[in-house]
């Protein structure tokens, strides 16, 4: 069995850039690398060189991840001593501190591993073919979850059991958990976009905002709605519907390969500016990659000034509170 795409480009960004190994020790990181689902964080650490990868791991893995994984070679430790025992000259050798907790950054820079910051969102930045059908897919269970949803909300069901319907249509159709706990927000509750789910009763002819996503094979999908629950929007509803609407197609037309980050989300907010004079009520980012993770770099926001690259996923989540 051949290794994983991912591994192979890993091994040629080192080539590339001069660089004799990495070592890597968070989870995510480790999964979409080896194509391996290792449960829980520290259940694992990579040696990777330009030619081999050494798997640390614990014995219960070890049948599973020989049969799919055969081309790691395996170490049953998880011990970063012994990993730092595998390279005889650290120079030319690195690890992100932001992907590395305290101890195992410390150990490792200790020994002469150099600080190589972000190598690990870099990496996960441009999307293969594979993991873009996945990221799709689970788009898809989200989507087709929301309409159900839609059709089965009623007057008087609380934030949290509407919550629980939505979470509980994913599941049946595909959702292999959540990729973020969902945020329903009813009435004045929606003027917060990081609220927590109450048992707040939902009435009729008021604004409904959810926020929600699934997992699919791991990776992650993540979808905002606004909509109004009732017969006949309100006109300042409306209005400021249309415009989040018009901002989302202005800065969907900006996102291309090439243009920084903060151009795109500066679209959307010049735009609430100029005709609205909103953009204050523009809170937060504009939005931000994803992938094995919800949020990944970069983020559309005024704060990054990162050059968007070719299949890289981003999100576009406009939107107005007052």
């Amino acid at each position: 069995m051949k290794q994983s795409e991912t591994l192979t480009n890993l091994q040629k960004y080192l080539k590339t850039n001069k660089l004799k190994g990495l070592a890597v020790t968070d989870i995510t990181t480790i999964n979409y690398l080896t194509g391996f689902t290792f449960v829980g964080e520290g259940d694992a650490f990579l040696l990777v060189n330009t030619k081999k990868t050494i798997c640390f791991t614990k014995p219960l893995y070890l049948i599973d991840i020989t049969k799919k994984c055969p081309f790691l070679t395996f170490v049953n430790s998880l011990n970063i001593q012994d990993l730092i025992k595998k390279v005889k000259n650290t120079k030319g050798y690195v690890f992100d501190p932001r992907k590395s907790n305290y101890i195992n950054g410390t150990a490792l820079k200790k020994a002469g591993f150099q600080e190589y910051d972000n190598i690990c969102t870099s990496l996960r930045e441009v999307k293969t073919e594979s993991e873009i059908k996945k990221i799709k897919y689970a788009c898809e269970i989200s989507a087709k979850a929301f309409d159900l949803f839609k059709k089965n909300l009623k007057v008087g069901m609380t934030e949290k059991q509407s919550a629980k319907l939505l979470e509980d249509f994913m599941a049946k159709l595909g959702g292999e958990g959540l990729a973020f706990d969902t945020i329903m927000a009813f009435g004045e509750n929606s003027a917060n976009p990081h609220h927590n789910n109450s048992d707040r009763k939902l009435k009729q002819n008021e604004v409904v905002l959810v926020d929600f996503g699934c997992k699919y094979q791991g990776y992650c999908s993540d979808i905002t709605r606004t909509f109004w629950f009732g017969k006949k929007p309100s006109k300042d509803f409306e209005f400021y519907f249309n415009a989040v609407k018009n901002a989302y197609t202005k800065a969907k037309k900006a996102l291309k390969a090439g243009v920084s980050a903060y151009d795109v989300d500066k679209v959307a907010r010049d735009y609430f500016e100029t005709d609205y004079k909103a953009s204050k009520y523009f809170i937060h980012t504009l939005g931000h990659n994803l992938g094995l993770d919800i949020h990944e770099r970069p983020y559309l926001s005024t704060k990054d000034n990162s050059i968007l690259k070719e299949g890289a996923l981003t999100t576009i989540e406009p939107g107005l509170y007052f």
